[in-house]
């Protein structure tokens, strides 16, 4: 058993000098790519707060010109980037793999994203930071040039649980995001060399800046357990509105596929106004990941039933568009809104928790990893001891997204985006 194991773990000294050196370049790249993006959404916010009508000039422009230069010259940094690592990681084709993740790629990913987000795109830098961790893990290999490939996909996927744990300060959801979707290919015994590295990025991320909570510290608030029957309908209701997220965003991404440019222009151009006008109309309060705003939530604050629409509907754009930028901090807004919709029926149980719920619902239903929902959000918010009630209406909310839609949405992505890549070459 013990040469079995030892079996799914490299041999030579170079590959642990590598795995602790790409550990190290991760948490400081994120943790720049995270600050500059923070910047340049508030930097849009704090503009069209003033003047809302520059959003139908900014954000139009922004799309057209990230997605077409996306599209035609830096292609494979489109979406989340989550798709493209599980694209990468069930393809035997190492030159597909090479454009899917390299360190060029890692540094367009983080262009785009800023650019992005300086135009009001309502976009989550958190699955991009996946993209990232996973681009620089997987560039390695060109020095380390592993044969197995066993140990080359356990490459790519502690660089994609690497990002999230840099990005959410979640290690545990890193390293079950990395078994719910990454690596669900991978055979078990990867896991542990998996979990080694991810404690070691979580290790060095506290050590470079601190061990603050991503949202906040909402261990205060409990319980009562023999109330938690009452989740059930707010995981219904968040399963059947995050079902119809996943089932619309895949149909409008499918039926806007275009291989004309000027037909790529004009559909940016669209979703990019649509967007604008969600800018326009909250005053910048939609763009961006939503961070802010579950902040606001959290501490009692109603932003009403227009956010919840327009940070849906905005969202829904931005991915349909296929604009570089995340999909995990928008979801996670928008069941923070649904549960603030929700709280006032909820008189025996606690509007945070009720709001905490709520996020892990709907986002367990969106990007259907009810594991990795479930932790991401308990350990941002150091309320682990949540942990039944949250698994309660996460695996409810999967259930019922999978009614609408069966397959999960980056699963559906990545094979449309290896079908891509493979028609590309």
């Amino acid at each position: 058993m013990r040469r079995y194991i030892s079996h799914q773990f490299p041999n030579e000294l170079k590959t642990y000098v590598a795995l602790i050196l790409a550990s190290l370049i991760t948490v400081i790249t994120i943790d720049f790519f995270l600050y500059s993006s923070d910047y340049a959404q508030h930097l849009f916010k704090q503009l069209i707060a003033s003047k809302p009508v520059l959003s139908f000039a900014i954000t139009p422009i922004s799309f057209v010109l990230i997605v077409y230069i996306a599209k035609y010259f830096c292609h494979y940094v489109q979406g989340s980037g989550i798709p493209q690592l599980i694209a990468a990681n069930d393809s035997r084709n190492k030159t597909i793999r090479e454009q899917l993740l390299s360190f060029r790629v890692a540094i367009g990913k983080i262009s785009f994203i800023f650019l992005a987000m300086l135009g009001g795109a309502p976009i989550g830098i958190e699955g991009p930071s996946i993209h990232v961790g996973g681009s620089i893990f997987y560039g390695f290999n060109r020095l380390l040039k592993l044969k197995r490939k066993l140990l080359i996909h356990s490459l790519i996927t502690i660089g994609g649980s690497a990002g999230l744990i840099v990005a959410f300060n979640a290690p545990i959801a890193g390293f079950l995001f990395a078994y719910e979707e990454i690596g669900r290919k991978l055979k078990k015994q990867a896991l542990i060399l998996i979990a080694i590295v991810s404690v070691l990025v979580y290790v060095l991320a506290v050590l470079y800046r601190g061990n603050a909570p991503y949202l906040a510290d909402m261990s205060a608030h409990l319980i009562d357990y023999s109330f938690v029957w009452q989740l059930i309908p707010l995981a219904i209701i968040a399963g059947v509105i995050g079902g119809l997220f996943s089932r619309a965003a895949l149909y409008l991404i499918r039926k806007f596929v275009s291989h004309t440019r000027a037909r790529v222009i004009i559909i940016a151009g669209i979703l990019g106004v649509i967007v604008a006008s969600f800018n326009y109309l909250s005053k910048g309060q939609i763009a961006g990941s939503g961070h802010e705003e579950v902040l606001l939530i959290l501490t009692g604050e109603s932003l009403g039933l227009e956010f919840v629409l327009m940070k849906y509907f905005a969202t829904l754009s931005s991915l349909a568009s296929a604009i570089p930028g995340g999909l995990f901090m928008p979801s996670i807004s928008i069941g923070a809104g649904i549960g603030m919709e929700l709280s006032p029926y909820y008189s025996q149980i606690d509007s945070q928790v009720i709001i905490m719920m709520a996020m892990i619902a709907y986002l367990s239903a969106v990007v259907r990893a009810p594991l990795t929902a479930t932790f991401v959000i308990l350990e941002m918010s150091v309320s682990l001891h949540l942990l039944v009630p949250g698994l309660l209406v996460a695996f409810i909310a999967n259930w019922v997204s999978k009614q609408i839609f069966t397959q999960p949405i980056y699963e559906a992505l990545a094979e449309s985006y290896l079908h891509l890549t493979q028609y590309r070459n």
